[in-house]
């Protein structure tokens, strides 16, 4: 949703993408088949009108207004209609993976309810690009509830480092920086400091974060202002 228009506009949605002129782009909130969002894919939409390669991954199954149910935590993705997170980037997304994480409701059976019983996933990939070294490239969607939260930064940032290449963990991870900083403490992640992102209008607190293992976070800014309530962080990532 274009918060600019109230209206649904890929259009408008790749080309603020495109303007941010990045190699490797987290997007959440992203709808698949849905009703509301008349029945597009819309990673693969985007993908396809960018020139980019693209992946999704579900954080819950079925129409979130409707009845739904969170995905299996083996990983499996049936297809169909599902609500959820993706990559998107120049460069072949190679060896996705995608893992549950802590909280969420398993089968509510009704909308989406409050209180974060929102089923949360972590989507990580490999990217090579040309004449640089492998990568792996990060996102998750956190939940708001500031103890679940930080359980699920620290399943989604372990799981990303189990891989042992430099990494980028990236995303609304729905923590200010002051509660970040010390969530990850000692684990070899840093933060790249920010200003606020959200909301995007009239920003008041940073929620949207890069995290990087084994890198270097270089130029991090934030914005232009687009079709997001959030505000983007880009940054160049230089492995260490």
């Amino acid at each position: 949703l274009d918060i600019r228009t109230g209206r649904i506009d890929l259009g408008a949605v790749a080309a603020a993408i495109d303007a941010l002129d990045v190699d490797v782009l987290a997007v959440q909130e992203v709808d698949r088949e849905q009703r509301r969002s008349g029945r597009v894919d819309q990673v693969a939409d985007l993908a396809g009108r960018l020139g980019w390669h693209g992946v999704f991954a579900p954080a819950l199954l079925g129409e979130p207004a409707r009845r739904w149910h969170a995905r299996p935590g083996d990983g499996t993705d049936p297809g169909g209609p599902a609500y959820g997170i993706g990559l998107l980037s120049r460069h072949p997304l190679l060896c996705p993976e995608r893992t549950a994480l802590y909280g969420g409701g398993e089968d509510a059976g009704r909308a989406l309810p409050g209180w974060d019983h929102e089923p949360r996933t972590a989507l990580r990939a490999q990217v090579v690009p040309p004449a640089g070294r492998p990568l792996v490239v990060a996102t998750a969607h956190l939940s708001y509830l500031v103890w679940r939260g930080v359980r699920q930064l620290h399943h989604a940032a372990s799981w990303t480092a189990a891989c042992g290449l430099p990494a980028v963990l990236i995303g609304d991870l729905n923590l200010p920086l002051r509660l970040l900083r010390p969530a990850i403490a000692g684990t070899g992640w840093l933060v790249a400091a920010a200003t606020a992102t959200f909301p995007a209008w009239r920003p008041g607190m940073q929620l949207d974060h890069l995290l990087g293992r084994g890198t270097r976070l270089r130029g991090v800014r934030v914005g232009p202002r687009g079709p997001s309530d959030h505000l983007p962080v880009t940054a160049q990532v230089v492995p260490a």
